[in-house]
């Protein structure tokens, strides 16, 4: 789509565009994805190896954790139909998956700092990512780990919702569950996330984030964490490489 709009005769009337138009007319252009092959036995030794060796040559090597570690965000969701992100899947790329993707050591030091850069507002697709807009009330008004399961046992049984599903018009009602779930690991290890460039402080805060105006603000919130001077590094935007720390 946008090898498409970049050979454009009206590239610049598209780009003169609000922000919000173009990325609709984007997301409406035609696209089609093929299986290019199926795989199907029992796991083997050379697997693992092949796993082992396509993680060796995509990684990136640290030499020892960072302080301070710069994950960007796309604006398009991990998810069937591609969507615009939400609160809750900008924080499940960045944390669920970024922040997984490491070996022999976790990236960031104990109690240290993400610098997610996202604007994180509160924009859910109509429809298919209503789950997402409930799970994301039930974060932003309840508090305590008891009342956010007893929330997911209720999406669980919610029959409407599990009928939308069924009938490809909404994403299953405990798949923001999981998405959540995954970022549970890296929140654990990370002393605070900071969203650099938040749109949206509400947002940022109900998913137990610190908004900041913008980059530069949150680097200078992070070097004051680490006592003056962080240690900071960038993890560009997705495919995100496997970080090989050690």
């Amino acid at each position: 789509a946008v090898a498409r709009v970049a050979h454009s005769p009206l590239r610049t009337a598209f780009a003169l565009l609000p922000d919000a138009f173009r990325r609709d007319v984007l997301s409406r252009l035609g696209r089609r994805m093929k299986a290019t092959g199926a795989f199907a036995g029992r796991p083997s030794v050379a697997h693992a190896e092949a796993l082992l060796r396509g993680v060796a040559r995509r990684g990136t090597r640290l030499a020892e954790p960072v302080d301070a570690l710069v994950v960007g965000a796309p604006w398009i969701g991990p998810h069937l139909p591609r969507e615009p992100l939400n609160p809750i899947t900008t924080a499940a790329v960045a944390l669920g998956l970024a922040l997984r993707l490491w070996r022999d050591e976790f990236p960031v030091r104990e109690g240290g700092t993400l610098v997610l850069v996202h604007p994180l507002t509160r924009a859910f697709a109509h429809g298919t990512q209503a789950p997402y807009a409930a799970l994301f009330n039930v974060l932003r008004e309840l508090g305590t780990p008891e009342e956010l399961e007893a929330a997911e046992q209720e999406a669980e049984n919610d029959e409407r919702g599990l009928g939308a599903y069924r009938s490809g018009r909404a994403c299953h009602p405990l798949l923001p569950y999981a998405d959540w779930a995954g970022c549970a690991p890296a929140r654990s290890r990370l002393g605070q996330v900071l969203v650099a460039g938040s749109r949206d402080a509400v947002a940022a805060r109900a998913l137990g984030f610190v908004p900041s105006h913008g980059i530069g603000s949150a680097l200078d919130m992070a070097h004051g964490v680490a006592g003056g001077h962080a240690r900071v590094g960038i993890l560009l935007a997705p495919p995100y490489a496997p970080l090989l720390v050690g």
